[in-house]
């Protein structure tokens, strides 16, 4: 596994594609706190909704960077299409948690904020700041050439569920109260989001929850990429 994953990080690196995502990611958090003191939660709100999105355009990346000969190579080598999807899955989730680190981490150590954020805080936003990431990456799979075979149309597409993910409260008011759970089947960024803003606010169960949806709905999506990998032999 370890060996599939060295292998996909030097191919994805070697393809440069990361520049612009990393580079606008670092100069967002750079502007984010160039203005001192910041508000603990809303803060990390704000950054999490940004690490989404770079994750999205990461992923995008990242999924189709090997031709089709790389991939049935890789397969091979890995014993099977399982052991490769995942061990390539498994790069950008480590890539992602570790750019969650450095989100988290970095306005503390510079003392950005306007307070020392609780242990509370610091766990509640390293993990929500991770769960969000892995959710863009596994968004953004979907959106392979692999099943959307226009270019224009998987950037359309990445996008407006990127945006709907990020308006879901605005679209659940919107919506009949018959309807307004149609939101729910949107990816659960929004919640997570506006867990931030309120956090002092909501119980440690609903707290909890917001944690694990991202997650749990972005296992899902893993899930459904490999088995529509599987059945269409891509």
């Amino acid at each position: 596994m370890l060996g599939i994953m060295a292998f996909s990080f030097r191919d994805y690196v070697r393809s440069y594609r990361y520049i612009g995502p990393m580079l606008v990611f670092g100069l967002a958090l750079f502007f984010i706190y160039s203005v001192v003191p910041n508000p603990v939660m809303p803060s990390y709100s704000l950054t999490a909704a940004l690490l989404f999105l770079i994750a999205s355009w990461l992923g995008f990346g990242y999924v189709d960077v090997q031709d089709e000969t790389q991939r049935m190579i890789g397969m091979l080598h890995a014993g099977g299409r399982t052991r490769y999807d995942i061990g390539r899955t498994a790069v950008m989730v480590v890539w992602t948690a570790v750019m969650s680190v450095i989100t988290v981490v970095y306005p503390i150590l510079l003392g950005k904020f306007d307070r020392d954020p609780s242990i509370g805080e610091a766990l509640f936003s390293l993990i929500g700041h991770a769960g969000l990431g892995m959710l863009g990456i596994a968004v953004s799979c979907l959106f392979t050439y692999r099943l959307i075979a226009k270019l224009s149309y998987a950037i359309i597409g990445l996008m407006l569920v990127s945006a709907l993910s990020l308006a879901a409260g605005g679209i659940s008011e919107a919506l009949p109260e018959s309807l307004a759970w149609l939101s729910w089947l949107l990816p659960p960024v929004f919640p997570l989001i506006d867990a931030f803003d309120r956090y002092e606010k909501l119980t440690l169960a609903y707290r909890t929850a917001v944690l694990i949806a991202p997650w749990v709905y972005g296992a899902a999506l893993f899930g459904i990429f490999h088995r529509l990998s599987a059945v269409k032999k891509l």
